[in-house]
């Protein structure tokens, strides 16, 4: 196989770049050894900077404990409606893209490891949110987000029958960690560092109430 080589200019907004990023307030990536059927820890790093342009736009950069899985850099934007440029993917667009990429590594790995003969795979996708409309009139302990759908279509080509495909798809669905973390509710702990000292949770680990 090939290696695949990215043309990268001045516009990119993601590039692969060889630095060793560290967290101030988290563990450094580790992964550990398990057995077969036992339960693998993956962990996404994230950090996140506002850039001194200004108008929503912010430079992420992503690493992980996977071997070899490399330090990303990415440029998040906002269209013009909301105070932005439309210059990159806003973080919802990233958020929606890792649940149909990771349901979709899935599919491909899954095909390949078990008697699943799949011709080809696409998904198609739509994820809805809502909040509550802000001019500058509300106050912002009355703006709440909310997660409405999030509507993910398999299109395969295979010659298997419906119900092997029908289960094969449940299974992707089940293994697929991105799906499951808004399926699940999966608990958020949100921490406060203020001037260097740690002030502690902030939130709770749930939805807030009100969020309706």
């Amino acid at each position: 196989m090939t290696d695949v080589s990215w043309d990268m200019n001045d516009r990119t907004i993601v590039r692969k770049i060889p630095d060793e990023p560290r967290q101030k307030t988290l563990p450094d990536p580790s992964l550990e050894k398990v057995r077969q059927g036992e339960r693998m820890r993956f962990d996404a790093h994230v950090n996140v900077e506002s850039m001194p342009e200004g108008k929503h736009l912010k430079k992420v950069t992503v690493f992980s404990n996977v071997p070899d899985g490399g330090t990303w850099e990415l440029i998040s934007d906002e269209g013009t409606a909301v105070g932005g440029r439309g210059t990159a993917p806003s973080p919802l667009m990233y958020f929606a893209a890792g649940l149909g990429l990771c349901l979709m590594s899935h599919v491909e790995m899954l095909a390949k490891s078990r008697d699943f003969e799949i011709s080809a795979a696409r998904l198609e996708q739509r994820s809805t949110w809502t909040t509550t409309m802000d001019l500058g009139a509300v106050a912002p302990a009355d703006i709440y987000g909310k997660g409405e759908l999030m509507q993910l279509n398999l299109i395969i080509e295979s010659p298997e029958s419906t119900p092997k495909i029908s289960e094969f798809i449940r299974y992707c669905r089940q293994a697929c960690m991105a799906l499951q973390t808004v399926t699940a509710a999966t608990p958020v702990a949100t921490g406060l560092y203020l001037n260097g000292n740690h002030i502690g949770d902030v939130g709770g680990t749930g939805p807030f109430p009100k969020a309706a």
